[in-house]
């Protein structure tokens, strides 16, 4: 039983570090649900609320089509500060999966065990899935019309010799993001990001020590020519574990990367340099708490850099069978497409309650960030180098389930981000801030 522990927690210990590298390069996390985006990349999510049993199509594998139909009405399509448009929109979605047997498609009779009799999970376990969510926008603007897209998200997750001393992981996640032009473009921001990561495990047989070694590869290109530069990132890191106690894991994380431009992007050579502690556990049987802290330098070739600590705190309490509230806190540095970096204090909150068969999810999330080295990052910007936006987002959703392969979905998002900011852009003052509002109702069915 401790060996399965120990795999779930290194193979949760890989998400975190997917999430907190994503982050650093100021990529999307495909399961965030923060300020970053504000288009099909929730659709195009690997994550559903509904699956069905899949289809067989072998000995090991099953395919698990998911397809979802949404209208609503989204405010302010071109982010602007002011005149802004609304317009109603249709999204078509289709999501196709293909992974290893679950244990609900392993006939008992004939599954194994290991030697320490947890379930023999085999020599490799992987799941693909390839989705796609189209934005018709409903307007008679043939520039409002324009702003819809498709968008597209592709991810495979694999790991080799699951139950063994030594394992190796591979995972890849791609996204076509789709934006609406805003005032600083004459074309839709598309955008593709590709995330590469390769994971070298070691977890001894009978030992509270484990720790794997990573590489990670970003790239993150804007489709058409724009302001914001595409970039390139290459990571190295080194994360060890110990677990302390049965429900107490000790870790340290230590990278070193490579932030590049690619092509004849203007952005500055970075070579960020991050190293943290952490502790997670499970304080009472209700509530957990993870707790991290380090140093951060960004280490850049001109302008601004970051030479500072990072924190990052977590504590959340299931107050019901049913229901879960999280709290969070983070400071961050990141490299940023309108400056060298960012600065970001960012508090977070979530609660989820299951009314069975209603689901209710609602997350607030709170940036006060600071740009550093904004005219390096875009020279045909005259303003001041330094930027302050307080940045706020609540999302809301809940889920009606007829089946657990049938369900309808409503959907709401707010989102603003406010500056004091204001510069001149090919002759014109602009002010970045703006108000938007989306919501949507849908269905979603598995096969």
């Amino acid at each position: 039983m401790n060996r399965l522990f120990s795999t779930a927690g290194i193979l949760i210990g890989l998400a975190s570090v997917a999430h907190a590298q994503a982050s650093s390069n100021e990529t999307v996390n495909p399961y965030d649900l923060s300020i970053g985006q504000f288009n099909p990349e929730a659709a195009v999510a690997p994550g559903s609320i509904v699956e069905g049993a899949g289809i067989k199509v072998g000995e090991g594998t099953v395919l698990r089509p998911v397809f979802g139909l949404e209208t609503g009405v989204i405010s302010n399509v071109f982010y602007a500060n002011t005149q802004t448009q609304d317009a109603g929109v249709l999204r078509l979605m289709a999501q196709i999966g293909a992974s290893s047997l679950g244990g609900a498609r392993i006939n008992t009779t004939t599954s194994h065990t290991t030697e320490e009799g947890t379930p023999d999970m085999g020599s490799f376990e992987y799941r693909l899935s390839l989705r796609a969510a189209y934005d018709l926008m409903l307007s008679s603007d043939d520039q409002v019309s324009k702003a819809g897209g498709l968008g597209l998200g592709a991810s495979f997750h694999a790991i080799a010799n699951p139950m063994g001393r030594f394992s190796f992981g591979i995972d890849d996640d791609f996204m076509r993001l789709i934006r609406a032009a805003d005032f600083e473009t004459d074309a839709n921001l598309n955008r593709d990001i590709n995330n590469a990561r390769l994971v070298g495990i070691i977890h001894p047989r009978g030992s509270s020590l484990s720790g794997y070694l990573y590489y990670q590869n970003t790239i993150d290109v804007f489709e058409q020519s724009s302001t914001y530069p595409d970039r390139m990132s290459n990571t190295l890191g080194l994360h060890p574990m110990w677990q302390w106690l049965p429900q107490t894991q000790v870790y340290m994380d230590a990278s070193l990367g490579v932030v590049s431009a690619l092509g004849t992007s203007n952005k500055v050579t970075s070579y960020p340099l991050s190293i943290l502690a952490g502790i997670g556990t499970l304080l009472t049987y209700k509530t957990t708490l993870n707790l991290s802290a380090g140093y951060t330098n960004g280490f850049y070739t001109k302008g601004p850099s970051f030479n500072a600590p990072q924190f990052g705190a977590t504590f959340g309490y299931r107050y019901s069978p049913l229901g879960r509230v999280m709290l969070g806190y983070q400071l961050m540095y990141s490299d940023s497409i309108n400056a060298n970096y960012y600065r970001d204090h960012v508090f977070l909150a979530s609660l989820q309650q299951l009314f069975n068969p209603f689901v209710l999810m609602v997350q607030p999330e709170l940036h006060l960030r600071e740009y550093n080295g904004v005219n390096i990052a875009n020279p045909m910007i005259t303003g001041p180098d330094t930027r302050d936006d307080t940045i706020f987002a609540v999302t809301a959703g809940m889920s009606y389930s007829f089946r657990n392969w049938f369900a309808a979905t409503l959907s709401y998002r707010f989102s603003t981000v406010q500056t004091n900011y204001t510069y001149t852009f090919m002759g014109t003052t602009a002010d970045p801030s703006f108000t938007r509002h989306e919501a949507l109702l849908g269905v979603r069915i598995a096969m």
